[in-house]
């Protein structure tokens, strides 16, 4: 008997689909998820080794909480 697939449907990534989106490998969304930078489930828990799923909105989030945020000053700060 075969096995059906766990994994998630509908708006999740593999680490390899993330690394093309942030421009990096799947090593390094691996220790992001690891380090807690992203939220992932593993799929394979207790079964092997870890096989993660990111959801969009857990990329967005990454994102978002690493887009670089200037703030603007007044001439009067400046001085």
């Amino acid at each position: 008997m075969t096995p059906t697939s766990v994994a998630p449907t509908g708006g999740f990534l593999t680490t390899g689909e993330v690394a093309i989106r942030i421009g990096g490998t799947s090593q390094h969304v691996r220790q992001l998820i690891k380090s807690g930078r992203i939220e992932a489930i593993d799929i394979a828990k207790g079964h092997g080794r870890p096989r993660f799923r990111i959801s969009e909105a857990a990329l967005a989030a990454f994102l978002d909480s690493a887009a670089v945020r200037t703030t603007q000053t007044t001439a009067e700060e400046a001085a």
